[in-house]
Parts: structure tokens; sequence; C-alpha cells
């Protein structure tokens, strides 16, 4: 009996408790977003450009430790996409002050072109990428989760807004759902033209319909479209009725600069 009780005592002894497990931190990146974003998600680059130490850290943390180097610090599915999605955003963020506040685009205008999502690189967790492969290679095709779409912000106008917190796993459902139902709600990305039976999208749902219409093939939706998933997420008063003809608006592509 005391034998038993003695190896009982030693295993709890070694067994890590949820309290003191340690997890990877998104604290810096909390506050940056609360500081130097505005309740439009636009940002000040000026100011964080002049006190951009915190974000250094950050980035130093995300070069150290990602879910694929270090398992052990996310141990959940969503302790993981919520790594990747604060990863793509901080790295945005973070390449647009590398070439400068002014800039008018992360698309293509002045001298960095399109290479600002395929030819730059980011270290997570010890791993070089560029944001193309993050989000096509990583966060669609691990999780194949269309709210995603709603959450990474490519520093542009016609993005999703971004948010003035860090994703976290703990949360990390409730908020996607409030972002995705944000997106579809606001007349910038979609809005509806009932005298013309027109839908007009964001042309995120022309980019990336593949994801949508997969999701909803995979819950039994006979013949989908992006409006099946849209309206998973509208206001029962704001449902769009089938049949309607979808037009995709010109994609904002300016700095979402304050």
């Amino acid at each position: 009996m005391v034998r038993a009780l003695k190896a009982a005592t030693l295993i709890l002894a070694l067994a890590p408790s949820a309290a003191t497990a340690a997890t990877f931190a998104h604290a810096d990146w909390s506050a940056i977003l609360e500081h130097f974003v505005d309740d439009r998600g636009r940002v000040d680059y000026a100011g964080l450009a002049g006190e951009r130490s915190q974000l250094d850290r950050y980035l130093a943390r995300l070069e150290q430790a990602s879910p694929d180097s270090s398992p052990e610090l996310f141990p959940t599915r969503a302790d993981q996409l919520a790594y990747w999605l604060n990863a793509y955003n901080a790295v945005v963020i973070s390449g647009v002050l590398d070439r400068g506040v002014k800039t008018p685009s992360v698309w293509g205008d002045g001298f960095f072109g399109i290479g600002f999502f395929t030819v730059d690189r980011a270290r997570l967790g010890g791993r070089l990428m560029s944001l193309k492969a993050l989000e096509d290679d990583i966060v669609r095709a691990r999780f194949r989760d269309p709210r995603v779409h709603a959450a990474l912000n490519c520093a542009s106008i016609g993005c999703p807004r971004l948010r003035r917190q860090a994703f976290e796993g703990a949360t990390l459902e409730a908020d996607l759902d409030a972002a995705m139902r944000e997106f579809v709600s606001d007349p910038r990305h979609c809005r509806v033209d009932l005298a013309t039976r027109t839908v007009w999208l964001s042309k995120i749902f022309d980019w990336f319909e593949e994801d949508f219409v997969a999701f909803e093939k995979e819950r039994g939706t006979m013949s989908p479209s992006v409006i099946d998933y849209i309206n998973r997420f509208r206001a029962v008063d704001s449902q769009i009725l089938p049949n309607q003809r979808i037009r995709y608006l010109d994609y904002d592509k300016k700095l979402n600069i304050q």
C-alpha cells in the first residue's frame, strides 16, 4: 500500500499540469494590434515603424517556434491555426515596414511587385516560406476552414478588417465565426441589388471559390455555390435568395493605412 502511494505521488510530481504547461504566447501581437490598429482595421504604420521593438520580439518568437517545430507548445488544433493566422498577419505588417510606410500597395506598385507574396520569405519555426505558401500549403490545405479568409489580412483596404486582438486557440471558434459574419454583412464585401437580382461579392469569394464550395459539398449541400456558404453567416432576415446573379467587386489594393 505504501509502495503504491509513493509510486502515485511520483507520477503526479512528474506529470505537467494544465496550469504550468508552456504554450506559445501572443501577448506582444495583441498589444501591437490594440495600439497601432484602429476600429476600421487601418494600421498606423508610421507609428509602428518608430516603435517596432515589440513587433521584432514577436517575430523572433515566431522564427524560433511553430506548431511544426515545437508541437508541445500547441496542444490543440485551434492553437495551431491561431499561430499560423497571427504569423501571416504579423509577417505582412513587417513586410510593409521593411519596404517603407509610403508604399501605395503591396500588390505590385513600386519596386517589389507581386514578390511580396511569392518571393519574399519569412522564417517560422526555423522554416523559410513565402506568404503564399503559408496561406495555401498550411492554412488552407491543413485546416480546410473557409473562415480563415475572413481572418487573413494582406495589408489592403479590400481585405477583411484586421482585428485589434491576436487570435487565441481558446476563443478561435467564436472569433472566426464573428469574423466571417462581419465580412459577409459588410456591404463593401457583400451586397444585394434587389432590382437586378444581382449579388456583388468580394473577389475573395471568386479567388477561393473552391474552398467555400468544397465545405458545402462535405456537408451534403446539393449543387452548392458560394451563396450557400455566405448564408450560413448572414442574419435570417438577410439571407440571399437562390438564383441571384453573382458579380464580383473590384478589389481595393490600396494600403490599409490610417
